[in-house]
């Protein structure tokens, strides 16, 4: 549920970032999402982990403006695909445009998912919640037995921009580990990604917090600038280690017994 506020003000607590924020924000977002170098990559490590799984239902747990559902359709035509998130105005704008799909708005850390699903992905969400293990209880609800879950979540130092974005924290690969355990679930793989140019991406951004931010994060729709540079970014960041424990990127799939 990675996203932004306006570029102006500085979230530095958890619980700025509440449903409100996000019926005004996600509206905003479509060419940060798409054109992320980040977002890029995690929906490609994401791919990586569905490609050898056999799924015919499939939710996505903050979906946002549900751009990894459209590709997920595109890639896996003829699956049942489903839809969750905080925002009602996120929500009602897909299913105008998804009619093919199923949306709802839900809380994950306050109430129960839709259950019954061959997969389920969480891509950037448990670092925004005042309790991720109760999200990953949920989560673990909702995959029905022998399914899985594909998680992600930054991992290591939380940096100014991502508090802006309404990071509460990082966990390690070790704390993803025991979480998804306590959970319930089985863990098939976690990747420790982003090592050495994610992590300089990010460094580098925060430089100058306020004006990447501005530039890249804000409401105004993206330009030949900046779509020259999140492509630049995003062919620089295909040379990271795909498994480095110094990476800043956890991508996990975790498996319900069954």
């Amino acid at each position: 549920m990675t996203t932004t506020a306006d570029p102006t003000t500085t979230t530095t607590a958890a619980g700025t970032y509440n449903k409100d924020t996000y019926d005004r924000i996600w509206p905003q977002m479509s060419d940060f999402i798409r054109y992320n170098p980040g977002a890029r990559h995690r929906r490609r490590l994401v791919f990586e982990f569905l490609d050898d799984v056999t799924f015919d239902t499939l939710l996505d747990v903050g979906c946002g403006n549900a751009e990894l559902l459209r590709l997920i359709d595109a890639r896996y035509p003829g699956r049942s695909l489903t839809g969750v998130d905080l925002s009602d105005v996120v929500v009602a704008d897909n299913s105008r445009q998804f009619r093919h799909m199923k949306f709802a708005a839900c809380d994950v850390e306050r109430q129960a998912l839709p259950a019954g699903f061959d997969a389920v992905v969480c891509c950037e969400v448990l670092e925004h919640l005042d309790a991720p293990e109760e999200a990953l209880k949920r989560l673990f609800d909702a995959v029905k037995p022998g399914g899985v879950a594909i998680i992600t979540t930054p991992t290591g130092k939380v940096h100014d921009t991502e508090r802006h974005f309404g990071h509460v924290r990082h966990p390690t690969s070790r704390e993803m580990h025991l979480m998804a355990e306590r959970a319930g679930f089985v863990v098939d793989d976690i990747k420790v990604w982003g090592f050495p140019f994610y992590a300089l991406t990010k460094w580098a951004t925060n430089l100058n917090p306020q004006a990447a931010l501005a530039r890249f994060a804000g409401p105004k729709p993206y330009g030949v600038v900046e779509k020259a540079v999140s492509e630049s970014l995003t062919l620089l960041n295909r040379f990271n280690f795909e498994k480095n424990p110094m990476g800043v990127q956890l991508v996990a799939r975790f498996r319900r017994p069954g």
